[in-house]
């Protein structure tokens, strides 16, 4: 039984070493490529980030959101790039989109409230119904906004409390502002300070 033991060793150790030196160049030509391409999509993620934040910080858009988009295209293009990296080591496209398909299912599923709330604080971030100082009425709330985050919207009540709503009831409820016709009108005062005469 320990001779066969002996013998089996030997020869996998022999299959081994053979393989590793027929093989060695391509390993080390695949290696080399990973590297590269590694490199490549490191860098060209963290100028796709740094160009869109910056284009997004030129509009309108809020500061959250730009960084949350800047984040997931960052996101992205590693994701592009691994995948990249693992073909060139053999691994086949249509097994790789198998296998993040059903990843992304079964997380998609098991964060499906968590997914939501996000959505409608992106879409918030983005579309500002309201703004941070801002008095509304949602639902049995009312106060004033003090904070908007990815996945909840922060009030403070008249009496002094703090209600944390989630932003998939913001985005679905009916929403009173309060505050939007009581902001000062930049336009009406630099018509009065300009003092035109009647």
């Amino acid at each position: 039984m320990e001779d066969l033991w002996q013998t089996m060793v030997r020869s996998l150790s022999i299959y081994w070493q053979s393989t590793l030196r027929i093989n060695a160049g391509a390993v080390l030509g695949s290696l080399v490529a990973a590297l590269l391409v590694a490199l490549l999509t490191l860098v060209a993620a963290r100028l796709a980030r740094d160009a869109l934040t910056r284009a997004l910080s030129r509009t309108k858009a809020d500061p959250n959101a730009a960084l949350l988009v800047g984040r997931v295209v960052y996101w992205a293009i590693l994701a592009l790039g691994a995948g990249w990296v693992l073909t060139i080591f053999g691994v086949e496209w249509t097994a790789l989109v198998a296998t993040f398909g059903v990843l992304g299912l079964a997380a998609g599923l098991a964060l499906q409230d968590v997914l939501r709330n996000l959505v409608a604080g992106l879409y918030l971030l983005m579309e500002r119904p309201f703004r941070i100082g801002d008095h509304i009425v949602l639902k049995d709330h009312q106060g004033q906004v003090t904070d908007v985050r990815l996945r909840t919207t922060h009030l403070h009540t008249p009496d002094d409390r703090e209600v944390i709503i989630p932003n998939i009831t913001v985005f679905a409820e009916i929403i009173v502002n309060r505050s939007t016709y009581t902001r000062p009108n930049r336009g009406a005062r630099e018509d009065n300070s300009a003092g035109i005469q009647p």
